[in-house]
């Protein structure tokens, strides 16, 4: 059977957050779908459980293509009609989310992306975690998610995306964060139709999972350079971990994983 959604997400070395994200996928998508998770050269240890998944098409890059080049490979690879591309420390928390993220995408027959909103800033209007949109569109005009250094309208993954779709003459759909998240965690919620769907844990993705405590922290430099590592200096990294704890053992995230 052809999915109707290829859900596609990049991790390297972060097992616990991409366990979560595919659970959570299983538990409340209910349309046809496909899951690739595109693996940006994570060590042997950290893809032991992502190749026991029967269910998921991994790719295994030998070197990190990035976030943006990620996105590009799962787009080129997926079989389904619509892509929906989540952050890999990220997870749904409710049934229907997909038949309502099509919905939003159909509302205005001009939508060719559906997405979060970035902060006011003029240029970056798009953020992750989660970027909605119909293969063949992305394909036939030649659009990238690569950040383009250099490029004022490239600054993070999916930037430019959004100013090409505009000058095309299409729309964006953007949706903002919701009014509740999980206590004590940070991150940010996604509300659709009115009720919390999906959640976003801040920087998740470029935690390392095998990174002792003990290893000294990388210079801080912007994530363009650092995807899949720690940024930021040992306070923000114990915060992170202290975040990470409370997450994993709210009941909704326990219920997740339990499946």
């Amino acid at each position: 059977m052809v999915p109707n959604i290829s859900i596609v997400t990049a991790t390297i070395n972060t097992p616990k957050w991409a366990e979560l994200l595919i659970k959570s996928i299983r538990k409340f998508t209910v349309i046809d779908h496909e899951i690739i998770v595109i693996d940006n050269g994570s060590s042997p240890e950290n893809l032991a459980w992502l190749r026991k998944q029967k269910d998921i098409r991994l790719i295994e890059n030998k070197q990190n293509n990035f976030h943006g080049g990620a996105m590009d490979q799962g787009t080129e690879l997926a079989k389904g009609r619509y892509i929906c591309h989540m952050d890999n420390d990220s997870h749904f928390q409710r049934l229907g989310w997909d038949e309502d993220m099509i919905a939003l995408y159909h509302k205005d027959p001009l939508t060719r992306l559906v997405c979060k909103n970035g902060p006011i800033h003029i240029g970056r209007p798009v953020h992750p975690p989660i970027f909605f949109y119909e293969k063949d569109f992305i394909l036939s005009n030649g659009l990238s998610f690569k950040y383009i250094r250099g490029d004022p309208k490239a600054i993070d993954t999916a930037q430019k995306v959004y100013w090409d779709i505009l000058n095309l003459g299409y729309k964006v759909e953007l949706f903002s964060r919701g009014a509740f998240f999980y206590p004590g965690t940070g991150g940010n919620q996604i509300w659709i139709n009115d009720r919390p769907t999906i959640y976003h844990h801040y920087n998740g993705s470029r935690f390392q999972e095998d990174r002792s405590p003990d290893d000294p922290l990388p210079p801080r430099t912007n994530n363009r350079g650092a995807w899949g590592g720690w940024i930021g200096d040992e306070e923000e990294r114990k915060e992170h971990l202290a975040r990470t704890a409370i997450l994993f053992n709210q009941p909704l995230v326990m219920e997740i994983l339990k499946g």
